[in-house]
């Protein structure tokens, strides 16, 4: 299921610690993005998302240095 994160958090995958931010969307197992989203650090995100392009219709990468993910954008 995909959340979108409102408090930044760490969680397990069963693995290993993952670290996400707040206003990152990400795509979780069912039984996690439900305790997040009823521990209100989450809510369902139901949104479409599209690859960023640039004027010229090239996709814009993801600058690995920011938080944010650059290549991946809201559709309107």
């Amino acid at each position: 299921m995909k959340v979108k994160i409102l408090i930044g958090s760490d969680y397990s995958d069963g693995k290993k610690e993952i670290r996400v931010e707040s206003g990152q969307v990400v795509d979780v197992p069912d039984k996690i993005a439900r305790s997040l989203i009823k521990n209100k650090a989450a809510v369902k995100f139901d949104s479409k998302m599209k690859r960023a392009r640039t004027k010229d219709g090239k996709f814009i990468k993801d600058d690995p240095s920011t938080v944010k993910n650059e290549a991946w954008i809201e559709e309107e």
